[in-house]
């Protein structure tokens, strides 16, 4: 990736034919990644490698550990059995059906998918042995 600055936090990023613009001050990249996670895209990392800068102070201070230690601060009552639940009555009376699927358009396959670590088996129509065919086999016994 190749990284042109601008001005002081705005950088063009070209990476192979796409050009994403970074500005790091708003932590708005065009890519929108940063937006989604809340931890700088590789588009950021390039400028913020470039420039050394410490590329913790654009994370979100949700992946922080003292974060994640808060997070598990307060202690989680497992479960009892399900056996024991006391589920209302309305509640377990409603029926919850999977979502509708789809139909895909076009003609439905009929023929399994074969993977790509099954071989094709051919068969020799002179001799019917497996493994060659007529064309590619040697001594292949003559017809009468």
């Amino acid at each position: 990736m190749t990284v042109l600055p601008s001005i002081e936090f705005l950088h063009l990023v070209i990476d192979g034919q796409t050009r994403n613009v970074v500005h790091l001050h708003e932590r708005n990249y065009t890519c929108g990644r940063f937006q989604l996670d809340d931890i700088p895209c590789p588009h950021a990392m390039a400028v913020i490698q470039k420039f050394h800068m410490d590329s913790y102070k654009y994370c979100s201070d949700y992946y922080n550990i003292d974060y994640l230690l808060k997070t598990y601060e307060i202690p989680v009552n497992p479960l009892p059995d399900e056996t024991t639940w006391q589920i209302p009555e309305d509640v377990s009376s409603q029926v919850v059906l999977p979502p509708k699927g789809k139909i895909k358009p076009g003609r439905p396959k009929k023929k399994r998918g074969i993977g790509g670590w099954e071989g094709n088996t051919v068969t020799c129509a002179l001799c019917r042995r497996k493994g060659h065919n007529w064309r590619t086999g040697r001594n292949i016994p003559k017809r009468d």
